[in-house]
């Protein structure tokens, strides 16, 4: 997708084809500006110019997807001396989608984790509103 490598921060993930993830995806890079990597596209990302790496996914049966646990697995040496944080775009709310980001942020090994129900409250963008505060927080 985008890769100009002035910045410090990289989005990197994996969508379905609702593409929730996609667009959620799409709208942090642009108000982060930040580097943008779909792994359906490219698996070949080179990490080390990021400070901070965001990873997005939407889960299938209980599962976040494979190419972004696959990612995360197989650079786990290069994430360890970045920041990182996780979105996810799943279909519950409440405690239940809680539960569900808090397991999969555990599986991936980063603490700072958020999700996004597909039915929530969306802003004029289409996306989560609850995206805008973790692009804030991402800004800080």
């Amino acid at each position: 997708m985008s890769s100009s490598n002035d910045t410090d921060t990289a989005i990197i993930f994996a969508s379905s084809l609702g593409g929730h993830v996609r667009k959620t995806a799409k709208y942090i890079a642009e108000k982060l500006g930040c580097d943008i990597f779909d792994l359906k596209l490219q698996t070949n990302i080179d990490v080390t110019a990021y400070d901070r790496v965001i990873f997005g996914t939407g889960i299938h049966a209980g599962r976040p997807y494979s190419k972004v646990s696959n990612y995360i697995a197989d650079h786990r040496a290069d994430l360890s001396s970045k920041k990182t944080a996780l979105f996810i775009c799943c279909l519950y709310k409440g405690e239940r989608g809680e539960q569900q980001c808090q397991d999969i942020a555990g599986q991936f090994g980063i603490s700072d984790a958020v999700f996004f129900p597909d039915s929530g409250e969306k802003n004029e963008a289409g996306v989560s509103k609850d995206a805008d505060s973790f692009i804030e927080r991402m800004g800080a």
